[in-house]
């Protein structure tokens, strides 16, 4: 760890809501003018709005349950904002700030803490997790205690009904961010390793891969059409996840260079989605998530989030100093090397 942790503890901190933290910025950094910083920025910033760009319909239960909690424990700043998906997203992008790399220990102390403690989650703990976030934060944690006793994990009978979903993108987009200027076979070294660990070795990580680099290279500032052309994969529209994949290269092929008319067109693809049970986040990113990939990507590609998103914002200065630190320990993390 390239700082003392007492210095990134902010971002970790339990019981604290993301718009509530008090964040500290790296020293000697200064990327306010820096367009690798500022592609970073735009995009963990837009990945963050596409709840809100889309027209919920919250059940009046829902809405006493967070006035319940608010007064069981005494919390007046819940708020519905993110999805799960998204919490988790920012979960890992904290642990590779504070850590200064990926470190599976690091990842499920950070996973554990948004379930247990509602950590980095503008809901607190109001709602439990869906089955699928269950079962791949499980399955994470079990694999590696058994690896850490020397214990043999029947991967194939533990991930037999566990299935990636389309939201996994965004979960395991961190690796995109921390690692842009790393080598690809660092990225797919640690993409492998989750991928396994949370969905098992029957799951491609094909699809992953191709994400990851998707946003590396719009991170990177390539033009829109040369990272179009890098595309690899090819449809399948059996599969749900690369199905997501190419409806998103759709949009990007087709929003004439203007984000607002990618949302557009995104709205118009909103996912359907069976409910679980009763006490879910209503915010859910399976059914947003084709929103939420073109905001995180074209973003980045654009270098720009329109006005009118942007005073949208939850937490913007948690997320920018977090940005911040992200450059700061990639940076780090490439010294040492």
């Amino acid at each position: 760890m390239s700082l003392e942790c007492e210095e990134k503890d902010w971002m970790i901190e339990l019981g604290v809501r993301p718009n509530k933290m008090s964040p500290i910025d790296p020293p000697s950094i200064n990327n306010n003018n820096n367009e690798d910083y500022s592609r970073l920025l735009s995009s963990m910033y837009a990945m963050t709005l596409g709840e809100n760009l889309f027209s919920h319909n919250i059940d009046p239960y829902i809405l006493e349950h967070i006035e319940m909690e608010k007064e069981f424990m005494e919390q007046d700043d819940l708020a519905l904002v993110w999805s799960d998906d998204i919490s988790l997203t920012l979960c890992f992008l904290a642990s590779l700030a504070h850590h200064g790399d990926y470190s599976q220990d690091h990842l499920l102390k950070r996973y554990f803490q948004w379930w247990m403690n509602g950590y980095m989650c503008p809901a607190g703990h109001c709602f439990t997790p869906r089955v699928h976030l269950k079962k791949s934060i499980d399955l994470f944690g079990e694999t590696q205690a058994a690896q850490a006793l020397g214990i043999a994990v029947d991967m194939d009978r533990k991930t037999s009904k566990l299935i990636a979903t389309p939201s996994s993108l965004l979960r395991l987009s961190p690796i995109g961010y921390f690692y842009c200027k790393h080598s690809y076979s660092k990225r797919l070294e640690i993409t492998k390793d989750l991928v396994e660990r949370m969905f098992g070795k029957k799951t491609s990580i094909d699809i992953f891969i191709e994400y990851i680099e998707l946003l590396v290279n719009s991170l990177n500032g390539f033009s829109k059409e040369n990272i179009l052309k890098n595309i690899n994969m090819k449809l399948n529209s059996n599969d749900l996840i690369n199905k997501t994949f190419f409806d998103l290269i759709d949009l990007l092929s087709n929003d004439n260079n203007n984000i607002e008319q990618g949302i557009k067109y995104a709205l118009e693809k909103i996912y359907s989605s069976n409910k679980e049970c009763k006490y879910l986040n209503p915010f859910d990113s399976n059914e947003t998530i084709l929103l939420t990939l073109y905001l995180q990507i074209s973003s980045a590609i654009y270098n720009t989030i329109p006005d009118n998103l942007f005073q949208q914002i939850y937490a913007k200065e948690t997320i920018e100093s977090l940005a911040k630190w992200i450059v700061y320990e990639r940076n780090q993390n490439l010294h040492s090397i």
